[in-house]
């Protein structure tokens, strides 16, 4: 992160004016439930915000706002579980950073309804987090970390941002306790101890991530696991966290830390585009012409991907190179998991190079499906799975929030038509049209 995206970090942008609940009825559609696998042609019927009803027809006296259509699909809205939501950045200290509040009206345009941030100012994060809940603001629903848990010069302490930095035990319990009164969707924990050189940075240790983790989990915090290494995930779940996130860099995963992981049934967060996408973009330039694309990020974001590696700095491109030569090791690791029932979820870790706030959600989907999961498969992860770890409902089934996307194309036949949007509705008011 740059002086600049710090900066957008720390501006406060205001939140726009309330969205008001609507009721609404949408027929002639394809309901996709992404819990049951099935399709359903025909209506969905919203009141004050949630789904009442779906069926072939509504039920007479239905009110509310009519919309046929015509076939097109609809799916639940999108969840990104791992973003830094201050805008976007690329190489070269490129930055679109706006502030939380400006991305999460931006990223409704990619039918992003919700999304978990995982390393900001603390009190700034959680007050405009606190202030959108009060408010019923407009944007996406913001959860929030706050700040990571991390070792003194650890990861996350390099940024110019005040954060968590802890070196034992009884430290980590306390901070914990002053964290969690400030009520934190989850608890972020750095525990890295493959953080490769020249990069090296200093991780906790194991009887401190333990005492993290012991400490959330009695306040009922979930907590969510930044990992380096298999030797760290095995930690990880031994201790009892919620989720990992990230596909560790030593290999494909060993046999007994994925029995590990499966019996555990802790979440994974692979996010997949921040290991592969720097690569995909500089390789694919083309990817930069999407209209999606070109709605979600300015301009000199998009310059820099497609004047290619040429531009890049020798550290910049060696990590270029490491997405490359890792990729298939990645991938397969992920492959295991899923063939063994880890569960996955889909973050993108928005905020670092080669990932677009909302657009990498699509991407993220894409990949994983690349990684072996069925369309069904990522558009759970991608919507009712991560809004079930927010501990919420999204979707289409009655008594759910009704925030849904309406798609022009069926994500069962190619995922990528997960950007196709016609509407993105959030508590059954359209808030994008195309």
């Amino acid at each position: 992160m740059t002086r600049m995206v710090h900066l957008a970090i720390v501006a406060c942008a205001a939140l726009a004016a309330p969205l008001a609940a609507q009721d609404l009825v949408l027929t002639n559609a394809r309901i996709l439930d992404p819990v049951s696998r099935t399709e359903l042609h025909g209506s969905i019927w919203i009141e004050n915000g949630r789904v009442l009803g779906t069926g072939p027809q509504p039920p007479a006296g239905v009110a509310g706002q009519r919309i046929d259509l015509g076939g097109q699909w609809v799916i639940p809205g999108l969840v990104d579980l791992h973003t830094h939501s201050f805008g976007n950045a690329a190489p070269g200290r490129v930055s679109d950073g706006g502030g939380t509040a400006r991305t999460s009206t931006r990223v409704l345009r990619a039918g992003v309804v919700a999304f978990l941030d995982l390393f900001a100012l603390e009190d700034y994060i959680l007050q405009l987090r606190d202030q959108q809940r009060e408010e019923a603001g407009d944007g996406a629903y913001i959860f929030a970390a706050g700040p990571c848990f991390t070792a003194p010069r650890g990861h996350c302490s390099e940024y110019g941002i005040p954060t968590r930095t802890v070196s034992t035990p009884a430290e980590a319990r306390q901070q914990v306790i002053e964290v969690v009164a400030k009520r934190p969707d989850v608890i972020k924990i750095v525990y890295d101890h493959v953080n490769p050189s020249p990069n090296a940075r200093p991780s906790i240790d194991r009887a401190t991530l333990q005492a993290i983790i012991a400490t959330a989990t009695a306040y009922g915090v979930q907590t969510v696991v930044h990992v380096g290494g298999w030797e760290d995930v095995r930690h990880a779940v031994l201790a009892g966290a919620t989720a990992v996130t990230h596909v560790p860099r030593d290999g494909i995963v060993p046999d007994d830390v994925l029995a590990l992981m499966a019996a555990s049934r802790i979440a994974h967060i692979p996010t997949l585009v921040v290991h592969s996408d720097l690569a995909e973009f500089v390789d694919n330039p083309a990817l930069m012409d999407d209209p999606l694309v070109s709605a979600l990020a300015a301009d000199t974001i998009r310059a820099t991907y497609i004047r290619g590696a040429s531009q890049f700095d020798e550290p910049t491109r060696r990590w270029l190179d490491l997405q490359r030569t890792r990729k298939a090791d990645t991938f397969e690791s992920v492959r295991r998991l899923h063939a063994a029932g880890v569960p996955m979820l889909v973050g993108s870790d928005a905020g670092n190079w080669g990932v677009i706030q909302g657009y990498s959600v699509h991407r993220e989907m894409i990949r994983l499906v690349e990684a072996g999961l069925s369309p069904w498969e990522a558009l759970a992860a991608g919507s009712t799975s991560g809004a079930a770890f927010l501990r919420r409902r999204f979707g289409v089934r009655p008594g759910d929030e009704a925030h849904l996307v309406v798609l022009d194309a069926s994500p069962l036949e190619r995922i990528e038509n997960t950007q196709r949007i016609t509407y993105v509705i959030q508590r059954g008011k359209v808030v994008f049209q195309r």
